[in-house]
């Protein structure tokens, strides 16, 4: 049976049939990219910062709930906020509100669901991977058009300790997402982090994400891997003499003794 691969985001992962190994392609010339190896880390990155400006960002459809929906959305609401209110108080608070129409007005929701991605922006930080190490598009744009490297992690590891992981799928259209109760927030949470349009689908992505109840730094989103969460790490086919050295250099000094592979032979065996 196939595993729903968008539903696993924490627990144990004997049971899931992730691929043994997952890749970052890097620039080691890059700013901070050789803190992968250095620093053995690997960097939950904000939403903000993604190229794609969907990514992470779809909206919840209030405006899709009907009356009986949106009354019952309002009650949840109210029982975190107001419970000491009786019923009677609580049907007035819905009626006063509910003469607002916010969820029928788009600026209304436009505002709030960008000042939402601000916030929660400062909160959420994704990793992203592929299993792919032979991904010639991959390689041109996020190792330096093959001047860079791969770093290849043991998924076990490298899931467990970040606390989960998955894959990404690649839709056509974005899938709709309602507030709770409608909605639970595991399936919310994966329908904005793992569901990404067909455009992207050449990364053949997994991810690792974290979430803080408080905006983060730069400094918490940096995660220092244990050594026996690094498999290999793949050079790219120009790489120069330079960086062959600094990195080999660095990678027997910070990790230990893994493989230290040529993309050419990788690669010729993936064919």
């Amino acid at each position: 049976m196939k595993t729903n691969y968008n539903n696993i985001n924490h627990g144990t992962l004997e049971d899931i049939d992730f691929p043994d190994t997952l890749y970052k392609y890097r620039d080691w010339e890059a700013t901070h990219h050789d803190r992968f190896i250095k620093n053995r880390e690997v960097y939950l990155a904000s939403p903000s910062s993604f190229e794609d400006p969907n990514d992470c960002k779809t909206p919840i459809r209030y405006d899709l709930l009907n009356e009986q929906q949106t009354y019952q959305w309002f009650k949840n609401i109210a029982k975190l906020t107001t419970p000491q209110l009786s019923i009677e108080e609580l049907t007035r608070e819905y009626q006063e509100w509910k003469s607002q129409d916010l969820f029928k007005n788009s600026s209304f929701l436009k505002t709030y669901q960008k000042n939402y991605n601000k916030k929660h922006a400062l909160r959420r930080g994704v990793l992203s991977l592929t299993a792919e190490p032979c991904l010639s598009e991959m390689w041109l744009k996020y190792a330096n058009k093959h001047t860079g490297l791969c770093i290849g992690y043991n998924t076990k590891v490298l899931f467990e300790f970040l606390g989960g992981g998955g894959m990404v799928e690649y839709l056509k259209e974005i899938p709709i997402i309602l507030p709770k109760p409608f909605m639970s927030n595991m399936e919310i949470t994966s329908k904005r982090i793992f569901c990404k349009e067909t455009k992207w689908a050449f990364e053949k992505e997994y991810r690792a994400h974290m979430f803080w109840k408080n905006p983060t730094t730069i400094s918490k989103r940096q995660i220092e891997l244990p050594k026996s969460a690094f498999k290999e790490v793949i050079l790219g086919s120009k790489i120069t003499d330079k960086n062959r050295i600094e990195i080999t250099k660095a990678v027997y000094e910070k990790i230990g003794e893994i493989p230290i592979l040529d993309r050419e032979n990788v690669c010729q065996q993936c064919l």
